[in-house]
């Protein structure tokens, strides 16, 4: 799961409730062994070979997530440093020292690489404090209907976070 911890030079946002959030995908384990048609020694080390070949890709692939994950992390940053005005404007008309965000993305595990795009990011509300953020993130709104895109295929599946934000 990407890392939605962010701030910038005045706020600073969270997950508002983990648990609520996207699961991680489970990925299968390890496929079956060809060691019973390969011997040590000799030209038939076949599995030796395709082992160090699989955990070089595994190894990419999980290069390939994590650099993925961190751009949705860079674009979220990137939001509220250049929305903080509108929210700091938002939270001193009614007085209040934290914000709710609603942050919507899709996840996308094509070839067996999971990868990021960000959608959209929207300021909810505003809130006395953050543990007021129940205030604004409602069963109606963090469950009920919502009007959204057709996904454009089986592996896309578009997700929402909640971050809780406040004054540094």
């Amino acid at each position: 799961m990407p890392d939605f911890n962010v701030e910038s030079d005045r706020l600073k946002m969270r997950i508002a409730n983990p648990d609520d959030q996207s699961k991680a995908m489970t990925r299968m384990g390890r496929g079956p062994s060809l060691d019973y048609i390969t011997y040590a020694p000799g030209p038939r080390d076949v599995g030796a070979r395709n082992a160090r070949g699989g955990a070089a890709a595994a190894g990419l692939r999980m290069a390939a997530e994590a650099f993925n994950s961190y751009s949705l992390h860079h674009w979220l940053e990137k939001w509220l440093e250049n929305n903080q005005g509108k929210i700091l404007e938002a939270m001193m008309a009614k007085g209040h020292r934290a914000f709710v965000v609603q942050f919507n993305y899709s996840e996308n595990n094509f070839a067996e690489t999971r990868s990021y795009f960000p959608r959209n990011a929207f300021l909810a509300g505003t809130v006395p404090t953050a543990a007021d953020s129940g205030e604004v993130l409602t069963a109606q709104f963090m469950y009920g209907p919502k009007a959204d895109a057709i996904p454009p295929n089986s592996s896309t599946k578009f997700r929402y976070a909640y971050l809780v934000g406040e004054l540094k």
